[in-house]
């Protein structure tokens, strides 16, 4: 082989076997415990001295030492590297993977194939030091033939692994930059005959009711052996009376022609296209349309095709499968070999501004998933990846995106049984590069390539209702090209390129069949919606990226999405934070990102952008998303008659499987429940209920009421046991307000003069800082990188000193007129009111916010308490956290240690606050303690962090309880959009200039 085949774009393969997408019965596993070393470059020679490794297995992940001395980068958009395609650093890791194998009796006799199921990003075979073969495409597997390099006994295998390649270029997702095997390596005997290629495509007609089927396989022999005669048979197995469920084709003679035998246009041409593999790496390619009427004879080809009446169509909500069943016949009539695909019959199609499933304009509850572990990296087992859906499941997700490459095959296994809506997306990403590798013909076969093989891989799957041409990598020629193969190999289905629509949303049609922006607006989705232009359906490919303290707006995305035909929804930014499990030299563990590892080129922390940290522990905003995305929605005009409609969102599932539970509580207190008794609602309809309860009127007793209803599922399902509930509504009923103090304070307060000292500070039971304005938070990712916290810098704001105080007492009043300055010389008046109370004392605020502090983070109060007020009780939104922008979340009474209210992201930032809080109780294990009541639903956080240190640690593990309960008590707090990437919070998020009122009233306990 070439010595420099790792920076030849044109050279994808060499001996590389068609793509195939069937499991074989006679197989051994190479997994396990390998030989390696570690070269600095592909051109450094191989020592006699190994190390060892796990594979599958990267060794950036491994402890880093003078063998595992290459580390993990993470980039976005920029390369790790300042080369220009398709050059790479001289310096450039490659690992050496050794072992012996033993071939299993009898193999020596049949035909072998070695599978490499993923690597980064080049692969160079050997086999008992004879040269095998070389791969690229690092996210789908690469079969070689290696029948007449392995021998009886004792076999060594050797794969070369460069990490930098002319692929990287193409490969610059959002993501960390590794080197090693990251999938499975596995050998696999046939007989001389054998099953090269099969493609098995289902669908509905349009009774939707009765499955087609179609399966194309491609027989081939080894040394051109004569397969007439030869026979494929195809069953469904849970279809044994169906007469049309056995089918079969028997070849006529047929060989594979010679090299020699190609027509000398094919033979410049370079390229068998319709298979999408290359004859001669070193033949550049040719244009689509030569390469499109240059297919070659097509050998031991069999078609099979029939309809299966009353099947029972798959769905992400009911996810049908059946079993295809195989047979390899010879001419005598034995079997010569077998395989299974599961397969399921649904119809996918845009029709207008409609996706169109099973003929229902479906909703896309989606996310976008990498492959990721934090103590392995990319490397994922099937567990990992059943893990990964069944926590989507559980959150009521029904889509997901595999940005931005194919995932394993056994990953479209479980998205197929478990019921998921799949984009499969081609391993392309040239974002560095973004307008230039597009068009450049040196990565035309690659394009064409990587979409080829995955279509062909995954060709059978009915999870999949997209095939997508990448990510982020313009819109040229080479996807063109790219396109058109899709098209022409499966018309079944439609295509996604958000590239195709960027910067005009009526535009590329060759390329994409659906509007798919990346962090739209909301105003601009609406006003697409409204248009009267909209000619296909708009899907956010990305949106509400999730970075931190984030995903503000995302109700109202759905809002708009629920009420306007022809949005049908998207897929958040992302599942995963990406933070790789890190051990410093004190042997502290933390979530890494960009830098950590002493790369000088990186992107911080922006890889930590999940809806789940490294753990795969939920972040807050899941539940936002859990009630958005729930099957069920009960809507009424006033709960207090009694007057519900209950509506299914479902398309193709009833309700017979759930139950409605209500409980009216009041003051955060249950005082009456039941069960709803309800109909059962066909998919997209609606019901109307009655709920007959005295108490839906009756005001008993002072506080708020309110009727809660929970969606119960009654059945068990693989991610969750019977009766878990999948979601809610809740409804405000006539209430008498909570004005007299609780029987549980003490008695109230005789002489407020006590209250306040001569500086001006109130002294509040168990205080430990005195209660002051607030106008700053820890800025959050969304803050940092949307330059929001910046103004805030530029203003002062986090630095308050008060400059002026004028104290005026009475005897049932003090007040305290306070001017306090930033640390940039603005002003803001602020005056404190306080009047005793029942039980205690009322603090009456108020604070003039000057223009200039146009877009403040907070407005309100901070103090500080004892650390041994440890338990939280408060009524109002919960029990997670939430903000003005996200604050879905019941109304209930909660309760917490205040330590547990520190949510860990990975970049530590404003946390814990709670939107809606009407009270809230700090008590000591004695039960003693102190209230404190506000005069309307405010934003209130209790924690034991200074937001201080909050803002200057960078990661989770520095940040150090400060040794108080920290309490802020909000008048207005900002919103925390997406600003990261993609859209700020909207204007009614925004804290505006001006005067602003809040009041809160303390007793003790």
């Amino acid at each position: 082989m070439l010595k420099n085949y790792w920076i030849s774009p044109e050279t994808s393969s060499i001996n590389r076997l068609p793509m195939l997408n069937i499991e074989h019965l006679e197989k051994i596993s190479l997994d396990g415990t390998w030989r390696f070393q570690l070269l600095k470059s592909p051109l450094d020679p191989i020592s006699k001295r190994w190390a060892e490794i796990p594979v599958p297995g990267l060794w950036t992940m491994q402890p880093e030492s003078s063998v595992f001395f290459d580390r993990p980068i993470y980039t976005n958009v920029q390369m790790p590297f300042d080369e220009l395609p398709p050059a790479v650093p001289a310096q450039n890791p490659t690992g050496i993977y050794e072992r012996d194998f033993d071939l299993p009796t009898g193999w020596d006799r049949r035909r072998v194939v070695l599978q490499v199921g993923g690597y980064e990003s080049v692969a160079f075979v050997t086999i008992n030091g004879e040269e095998v073969g070389m791969s690229k495409d690092s996210r789908l597997a690469a079969e070689f033939d290696v029948t007449e390099f392995v021998r009886a006994g004792r076999n060594t295998i050797r794969i070369k692994i460069i990490k930098w390649s002319d692929a990287t270029y193409i490969e610059d997702q959002d993501q960390w930059w590794h080197g090693g095997i990251t999938r499975s390596i596995k050998l696999y005997a046939t007989q001389d005959v054998f099953i090269e290629r099969l493609y098995t495509t289902t669908g509905l007609n349009k009774d939707l009711t009765t499955g087609t089927i179609k399966v194309e396989a491609h027989i081939a022999s080894l040394k051109n052996k004569d397969i007439a005669g030869y026979t494929l048979r195809a069953s469904i197995v849970e279809l044994p009376k169906v007469k049309k469920a056995l089918f079969s084709a028997t070849l006529e003679s047929h060989v594979r022609p010679n090299w020699t035998e190609m027509t000398e246009e094919q033979r410049l041409a370079g390229r068998d296209f319709f298979h999408g593999e290359f004859w001669d790496g070193n033949i550049p390619v040719k244009t689509l349309k030569v390469l499109r009427e240059l297919e070659p004879p097509t050998p031991g080809k069999i078609l099979l095709q029939t309809e299966i009446p009353k099947v029972s169509a798959w769905s992400a909500e009911i996810p049908n499968l059946y079993t295809l069943s195989l047979e390899l016949l010879d001419p005598s009539g034995s079997v010569i070999e077998v395989t299974t695909q599961r397969i399921g019959f649904k119809d996918v199609r845009v029709v207008g501004k409609h996706l169109l499933v099973n003929g229902q304009p479906v909703i896309i509850y989606g996310v976008n998933r990498h492959d990721f572990n934090r103590l392995t990296g990319r490397v994922v087992s099937r567990e990992d990846m059943r893990q990964d859906l069944l926590e989507m499941k559980r959150w009521n997700f029904n889509a997901v995106r595999t940005s931005h490459y194919p995932n394993d095959a056994a990953f479209l296994d479980l998205c197929d049984e478990l019921g998921f809506y799949v984009v499969d997306e081609a391993n392309i990403e040239s974002h560095a590069f973004y307008d230039s590798i597009c068009n450049d013909p040196r990565y035309l076969g690659a394009f064409v390539e990587r979409v080829g093989r995955m279509i062909q891989r995954d060709i059978h799957h009915p999870s999949v209702i997209f095939w997508s041409l990448g990510n982020e990598s313009g819109a040229g020629l080479n996807h063109e090209a790219a396109a058109a193969y899709a098209r022409a190999f499966d018309p079944t289905r439609p295509i996604h390129y958000e590239g195709a629509i960027r910067g005009d949303w009526r535009g590329g049609h060759s390329l994409t069949d659906v509007v798919n922006p990346m962090y739209p607006t909301i105003s601009a989705i609406v006003d697409y919606a409204k248009s009267g232009k909209q000619d296909r359906p708009l899907i956010m490919c990305e949106y509400s990226h999730a970075m931190g303290n984030s995903n503000g707006t995302l109700a109202d995305y759905w809002e708009a999405i629920h009420s306007l035909d022809g949005l049908q929804g998207g897929f958040i930014w992302e599942f995963w934070d990406h933070g790789p499990d890190q051990i410093l030299p004190d042997g502290r563990h933390r979530a890494a990102y960009g830098g950590d590892f002493g790369e000088k080129k990186h992107d911080g922390n922006f890889c930590c952008d999940g809806m789940v940290f490294p753990d795969r522990t939920p972040k807050p905003a899941m539940r936002e998303f859990k009630e958005i995305a729930a099957p069920i929605i009960l809507s009424t005009k006033s709960a207090k008659t009694g007057e519900f409609v209950v509506f299914n969102k479902q398309f193709f599932a009833d309700l017979s499987d759930f139950e409605i539970n209500w409980s009216i509580s009041r003051d955060g207190l249950e005082t009456e429940s039941g069960r709803l008794n309800f109909p059962n609602v066909a998919p997209r309809k609606s019901a109307k209920v009655m709920l007959k309860s005295p108490q839906l009127t009756k005001i008993d007793g002072r506080g708020e009421r309110f009727i809660t209803f929970t969606f119960i599922r009654k059945s068990s399902t693989a991610w969750a046991p019977s009766s878990t509930e999948v979601g809610w509504n809740q409804f405000p009923l006539p209430s008498r307000s909570l004005n007299a103090t609780p029987s549980s304070v003490k008695e109230p307060i005789h002489d407020i003069n006590k209250l306040v000292d001569d500086s001006g500070l109130i002294h509040l039971p168990y205080m430990q800082v005195a209660p002051a304005l607030s106008l700053w938070r820890a800025p959050t990712d969304n803050d940092r990188i949307g330059h929001i916290a910046t103004k805030w810098h530029r203003w002062g704001v986090s630095d308050l000193s008060k400059r002026d105080c004028v104290i005026t007492r009475g005897a049932n009043q003090i007040k305290i007129a306070n001017i306090w300055q930033t640390s940039t010389g603005i002003k803001i008046k602020h005056t404190q009111i306080i009047q005793p109370s029942l039980g205690g004392f009322v603090v009456r605020e108020s604070a003039v916010i000057p223009k200039e502090l146009d877009d403040l983070g907070r407005i309100g109060t901070s103090l500080e308490l004892s650390n041994t007020l440890e338990t939280l009780t408060w009524f109002g939104t919960g029990a997670h956290e939430t903000y003005p922008d996200r604050k879905i979340g019941k109304i209930h009474r909660w309760t917490s240690s205040v330590s547990d209210q520190y949510v860990p992201y990975v970049r530590p930032q404003e946390n814990g606050g709670h939107f809606g809080v009407r009270w809230f109780e700090l008590t000591e294990r004695s039960g003693a303690g102190i209230r404190i009541d506000c005069d309307a639903p405010r934003q209130v956080s209790v924690t034991h962090h200074h937001a201080t240190t909050l803002a200057d640690a960078t990661h989770d593990i520095d940040v150090v309880p400060s040794g108080t309960v920290v309490i802020h008590l909000d008048a207005a707090h900002r919103g925390l959009g997406t600003a990261s990437c993609g859209p700020d919070t909207t204007a009614k998020y925004i804290i505006p200039t001006g005067t602003h009122t809040w009041e809160w009233r303390v007793s003790t306990l």
